[in-house]
């Protein structure tokens, strides 16, 4: 098993690993406690989350996740299938934009061609074009799009405006479907931000943009790390919190 040595990304304090379960890679998410005395695998909305002593060896992880294996076979497979259902989108009739919950307007029509949008926002909504307006897959799926095509362009205009803030160059940035986690970055130096986040008051996706351009210049949670993201972006502790308060909003799609 390779671990945190083979990919490891940040988010606050939480970190990101790969195991390999009889083959096939599964990603968790390691989360380091002073409260806790021994480790522990649980799976939530986050998905594979391991909780470990804040001090604890990572071949002691390693060797945890090791013996782990039999409970992961047994209960991975339930999880995944409770999963991949999704959020329940019947109900489906607004959608966040930059913090703001626009109505949704599904409309009956054959799809655009390529290059043509099948969403537009008109004032306090969106109009999302479908071949059947009842089908509430076909509404995210058009939606989520949406998103994802404007996300990245207002991703990296804002990592453009922080780098030079933060004192490092413009990383690569590309787009991560995570449901939680909103932003990694790898030891290569490549940046991933949530395409969810778009949906979040935009001193959000500041907050969470400047926090990962700031492991490029201290790759930990130091001191040196906040006072890093301090300098670019004082009020960090308050969108800390506030991100925290968004996070099933915007996991909805």
């Amino acid at each position: 098993m390779h671990g945190l040595a083979a990919r490891i990304t940040h988010l606050d304090t939480d970190q990101i690993g790969t195991l390999d379960l009889d083959g096939r890679p599964v990603e968790y998410v390691l989360r380091r406690s002073l409260r806790r005395t021994r480790a522990m695998l649980s799976l939530s909305d986050r998905g594979l989350v391991l909780a470990v002593p804040l001090r604890m060896p990572m071949r002691s992880i390693e060797i945890f996740l090791e013996h782990s294996h039999p409970w992961l076979r047994r209960h991975l497979p339930r999880w995944r299938a409770h999963t991949a259902a999704g959020p329940d989108l019947t109900g489906l009739q607004r959608v966040l934009w930059f913090g703001e919950s626009l109505a949704v307007h599904a409309i009956a029509g054959r799809t655009p061609g390529a290059g043509v949008p099948c969403v537009e926002r008109a004032h306090d909504r969106v109009n999302v074009t479908v071949s059947d307006p009842h089908d509430p897959v076909q509404v995210r799926g058009q939606l989520r799009a949406w998103l994802q095509r404007e996300a990245l362009p207002w991703f990296e205009g804002r990592a453009d405006h922080f780098a030079p803030l933060v004192g490092v160059s413009v990383p690569p940035l590309k787009l991560t479907n995570a449901r939680t986690l909103w932003g990694s970055c790898t030891p290569a130096g490549l940046v991933r931000i949530n395409w969810r986040l778009l949906q979040s008051p935009p001193r959000l996706i500041d907050y969470v943009i400047v926090h990962e351009l700031a492991h490029l210049a201290e790759a930990n949670h130091s001191s040196r790390f906040w006072a890093v993201v301090a300098r670019a972006f004082p009020e960090h502790r308050a969108a800390r919190r506030e991100l925290t308060e968004w996070q099933r909003r915007l996991a909805v799609l």
